[in-house]
């Protein structure tokens, strides 16, 4: 370990944020007290060019004062939740990458990749994502569409793609939030969740993508959530028994362990600061995020110092979680990306984006002029997302578009007969923004599609809006409220071909139908082990015998979940990623054959021309 003194120690195990956007104001926090990294938020950032100069002023102050560079973190998860807005390619969010990549398998890779190279030529080096919580409970108030899916083995997928896209460009990655932060009904950053989950159920859903021993990322966050089953007095983030026992010792996780904000209510309304941050060293913390006052990071740093003198840690735990921050520094903080080519960028996540917008039910109809838009205008949904969000009034956007009637309305305070009035006797596409939580869009899409003749409705964040409603005649999701997105939406409006498909469930399924829920959950990991290993020689009864199932009952189920049988669907999978190939290398067409499993070319050819209606040459020539 690095000369450092006490002081140093405890601020290389802390990360802080600032209320300004002065860097004089950080850089004496960190001469004064020795914080050791940073977390930023849109109050610090004026524009990407002065980011790029304060993240160098910053690490001339960490190596001055500190001797070792800083993490500077950032939650840039893409859609709702970013800070940087300008300057940089605004990228889709987890819920678009999931609906994007059926058709686009390497989305998440891709966007990983974008927020990289792009962050580490700010001198942004940690990046809070992604998040690998599984959106398990479609009434979550905080999580929704910042998760990739409510699948966990699809989770699983795209967020080591994105980790690894992000680390590819010597930036750390982080998944959040460990447990898992998807079935919850209460929002951490307001009060302390409680889950009574067993570990075995865990294990079947929120850890999987834990579990996925071919990638780790370099950091994990914890989730400020008491799971009362494993431990009933505290939560993930200041659990021994979690952190120690279940993440170290049960899944072998050797990285980072970061926590979540301690100035969220979940942990500054249950414990005092001074022992909270005490209590995570002693589970196993390695770094205590505090995000925005200084008194109370104040509070943090002098409580550790203060259990170090007392004997209450002592050093050897203490060095511990430092040389778990400066092995971490050492692999992750790099030299910088010297140029980034920001309309390659731009492109690639436009295209995932329109990916992204999925024909969830019905057709569209034509919009003509006795069409009516109806539209929520943008909110905050979370805390988590920021007082800076786009300013967005899609009907507003959508009526001068396509010169047709809107009407505009707040998300939670408007006349629900004034509206059924307005719109009487049209065509109506109603934008709403997760109306399953709210009770006012809930009876005004439940009136409308009762009174209306043509009704579009197009979901602006999450797909639940049908949830416990009768589908309207149309019905378009596009996962994020934002102005790349509904750029994407104009599109398909216009014409272009919706390729998304939901990645979250929506049927209204009876909670003891046991049968239909089994079935899917085999369903779901029939098709990720396919995904996995379509490259190779598999069979039937090789994935009934890996999910420990009979042949009968696997084939059964597959073809009445997906349409097909298992040799067809298998086929149809190593066609798409087939198509992946031709499209985006200079393969030869036997070797893309081989790369996807098909052991002779004619074969190949034979079958792609009978799924695709052209030979792979015909393809190739095509897409170019």
């Amino acid at each position: 370990m690095m000369n450092l003194t006490i002081e140093q120690k405890v601020g290389q195990i802390m990360i802080i944020g600032w209320l300004s956007d002065n860097v004089e104001d950080i850089i004496e926090l960190i001469k004064t007290y020795h914080f050791g990294n940073i977390i930023l938020f849109t109050r610090n950032i004026k524009s990407a060019n002065d980011l790029k100069i304060m993240t160098e002023r910053i690490q001339e102050a960490a190596l001055k004062y500190n001797g070792v560079k800083a993490f500077i973190a950032i939650d840039q998860e893409g859609g709702n939740v970013r800070r940087i807005y300008d300057g940089v390619t605004n990228v889709p969010g987890h819920m678009s990458i999931g609906a994007a990549s059926y058709n686009k398998p390497d989305a998440a890779l891709q966007i990983g990749q974008i927020l990289g190279e792009e962050l580490n030529y700010l001198g942004v080096n940690f990046n809070l994502a992604p998040i690998a919580d599984i959106n398990s409970n479609p009434y979550n108030p905080v999580i929704g569409i910042r998760a990739f899916s409510d699948d966990p083995y699809l989770v699983s997928k795209l967020a080591s793609d994105y980790a690894k896209g992000l680390e590819s460009k010597g930036v750390l990655s982080s998944y959040k939030h460990f447990i898992g932060h998807g079935n919850v009904s209460v929002d951490s950053h307001l009060d302390l969740p409680h889950l009574d989950t067993s570990i075995e159920e865990l294990k079947k859903n929120e850890l999987i993508p834990y579990l996925n021993q071919k990638y780790h990322p370099g950091a994990i966050m914890t989730a400020h959530i008491l799971y009362t089953k494993i431990d009933d007095r505290f939560p993930a983030t200041l659990s021994k028994k979690i952190i120690e026992g279940l993440l170290r010792k049960d899944i072998g996780y050797q990285g980072m362990v970061v926590s979540d904000c301690f100035e969220m209510d979940a942990i500054s309304r249950a414990f005092s600061l001074q022992e909270a941050g005490v209590f995570a060293v002693k589970a196993g913390v390695d770094m205590i995020m505090v995000s925005h006052r200084f008194g109370r990071q104040l509070s943090v740093r002098n409580g550790i110092i203060k259990a170090l003198n007392d004997g209450v840690i002592s050093e050897e735990e203490l060095d511990l979680r430092v040389n778990s921050v400066l092995r971490t520094k050492e692999k992750y903080i790099k030299d910088q990306v010297q140029n980034v080519d920001f309309n390659k960028n731009k492109e690639v996540a436009n295209a995932i984006s329109l990916s992204s917008v999925t024909l969830v039910s019905g057709k569209p109809f034509e919009i003509d002029s006795e069409t009516i838009i109806v539209g929520v205008t943008n909110y905050l949904n979370s805390i988590a997302e920021d007082k800076n969000v786009e300013n967005m009034d899609i009907a507003k956007i959508i009526g001068e578009e396509f010169g047709i009637p809107y009407h505009s309305i707040d998300n939670k305070n408007f006349n629900v007969n004034e509206i059924g009035s307005i719109v009487k006797n049209k065509k109506v596409i109603l934008a709403l923004s997760d109306s399953h939580l709210t009770l006012v869009q809930k009876v005004l899409y439940s009136q409308l599609i009762h009174k209306q003749e043509k009704l579009m409705l197009i979901s602006l964040r999450t797909p639940y809006d049908v949830l416990g409603q009768d589908l309207p005649d149309c019905h378009l999701a596009i996962y994020e409220y934002t102005k790349q997105s509904i750029s994407s939406l104009i599109k398909v409006l216009k014409g272009a071909k919706a390729l998304g498909r939901s990645p979250v469930i929506l049927e209204n399924r009876s909670i003891d139908d046991e049968s239909i829920e089994i079935s899917n959950q085999l369903v779901r990991k029939a098709i990720y082990y396919i995904e996995e290993n379509y490259a190779k020689q598999i069979s039937l009864g090789e994935v009934a015998d890996e999910l420990k199932v009979s042949r009968e009952h696997l084939s059964r189920i597959i073809k009445s979940e997906t349409g097909t049988n298992f040799n067809d669907y298998l086929v149809n999978t190593r066609i798409r990623h087939a198509k992946h190939f031709l499209g985006s290398t200079s393969l030869r067409v036997y070797e893309i054959g081989h790369l996807c499993g098909f052991t002779d070319a004619n074969y190949f050819s034979k079958k792609f021309k009978k799924v695709v209606g052209l030979t792979p040459y015909e393809y190739r020539n095509n897409f170019k």
